[in-house]
């Protein structure tokens, strides 16, 4: 799967409709290429903005669409409406969600508008030969049109989808040939690495691990990244039994795991040191940049091992912008990347954007912005849009805000409000003082005979 264009409206901060296009913008002498013609597309994808400007939630529409594509028919509750992410849930309007993207050499447009209670309109055209044909369409939550193209059982899958449900997702439930194709790449060709979701992500380098020869692959992966990694591998380790009967009473009260026993042993990565290597030490042991950058690779490694699209969310949380421009490199480069697999990422690392690193990482056409507007709502734009020179520091210009999208700090009221505070403090006091953060722990800090 390599993705064209992505529209998202009403969803968290972004309240109009806004494109986020991974086409590539021709370089000067360069044709464009024809209506007819699938265009060429960025590998890599970059957006910046002020803090809670919306860059998350760029990714997050993006993700939700595919968790709609991936539950709506399964998980969500028959009578239970839509887990809408809205803009302001006042408004009552639909959320819309838009992928164009190319498959097996075949460029198809598939998307979606819901409310709280039933999905409004759905639909899925291709451009076989450049010109769009359409496969379905769906006007409300029970009428749907669909095109010759689209053969198999459609009416009967239409009379199983549920109001509340997508019918690509009911499609696939029931085996349709194409529609469960598709599907696929929307479920597995798209992975989303979030911070918050580090555990999730040592899972997938955990599998990776337990194949033949991978340990001392990743251990190669970690010294290269000059961690003062020696070695990684997995153990299995026995969960306590105070902890298997906690798992098994949790489980009695979900539905889903009634039939499931629970986990006795645990998969555990353990890395040595170059300075000691004999000694293992626990994740738990070590620091956040090295956990992070294990957490990264079981997904760089799949990326490249087949067409897909990778998410990150703060890709330089926790990782020197040396390794961070390492995986837009990866990307980029074809005799790593030879499945043309592209990486989206939100970022604050300006050095991305200069030449402070190296050669110029990113190019105009693959950094984009988020800014807010006074009522808070998100508007995403291109850098490409200021047309920059071939030589223009970008890093420079971006943090004098020439193009937006960073934040406007008051220097003289934050002196202000330090003043107003100063001034409260010599005064007679007449309210308790400011607390200390040390304060908090005081108790615990405290020997125990002298606790009441």
């Amino acid at each position: 799967m390599r993705l064209l264009r992505f529209r998202a409206a009403n969803h968290k901060s972004i309240r109009d409709e806004q494109t986020l296009s991974f086409v590539a913008v021709p370089k000067r002498g360069e044709p464009k290429p024809r209506a007819t013609e699938i265009p060429p597309t960025t590998q890599v994808t970059g957006i910046y903005g002020a803090n809670a400007s919306g860059k998350s939630n760029v990714l997050d529409a993006l993700h939700y669409m595919i968790s709609c594509i991936r539950t709506s028919q399964t998980r969500w509750s028959p009578t239970g409406g839509v887990p809408l992410r809205p803009f302001k849930p006042v408004t009552g309007e639909p959320s819309l969600y838009e992928l164009d993207f190319v498959l097996r050499g075949i460029r198809y447009t598939y998307g979606f508008e819901v409310d709280t209670e039933t999905v409004c309109s759905e639909w899925l055209f291709s451009f076989p030969h450049g010109k769009a044909r359409r496969l379905f369409e769906r006007t409300g939550p029970e009428d749907y049109e669909f095109g010759r193209a689209l053969s198999g059982p459609t009416n009967q899958i239409a009379r199983l989808t549920r109001p509340n449900a997508l019918y690509l997702s009911s499609a696939a439930s029931n085996s349709h040939p194409l529609l469960s194709t598709l599907y696929e790449a929307f479920t597995k060709s798209i992975q989303v690495a979030r911070q918050r979701d580090r555990n999730a992500r040592l899972q997938v380098t955990t599998k990776i691990l337990k194949l033949e020869h991978m340990p001392q692959l990743l251990a190669r992966l970690l010294k290269v990244a000059d961690l003062g990694i020696e070695s990684v591998h997995v153990e299995e380790t026995e969960i306590s039994a105070n902890i298997q009967r906690a798992m098994a009473r949790f489980g009695e009260e979900l539905d889903e795991f009634k039939l499931a026993p629970p986990p006795t042993h645990v998969d555990e990565i353990f890395l040595a040191h170059s300075s000691a290597p004999a000694v293992r030490f626990g994740l738990d042991e070590e620091s956040d940049g090295t956990v992070e950058w294990l957490a990264l690779i079981g997904y760089l490694l799949t990326s490249m091992g087949a067409p897909s699209v990778l998410m990150v969310d703060e890709v330089d949380a926790s990782l020197h912008p040396h390794l961070t421009s390492t995986v837009i490199r990866m990307f980029k480069d074809p005799e790593i990347n030879r499945h043309g697999s592209q990486l989206l990422f939100a970022s604050h690392d300006t050095t991305l954007l200069g030449t402070l690193l190296d050669d110029k990482i990113l190019d105009r056409d693959e950094v984009w912005f988020t800014e807010k507007d006074e009522d808070g709502a998100t508007t995403l734009y291109a850098l490409a849009e200021f047309k920059p020179r071939k030589d223009e520091n970008v890093e420079r210009g971006y943090l004098q805000g020439r193009y937006g999208a960073v934040p406007y700090l008051s220097y003289a009221e934050i002196r202000r409000i330090f003043q107003e505070l100063h001034v409260e403090s010599d005064e007679p006091r007449t309210h308790p003082p400011v607390p200390h953060p040390q304060d908090e722990h005081q108790d615990d800090e405290e020997p125990a005979a002298h606790r009441l």
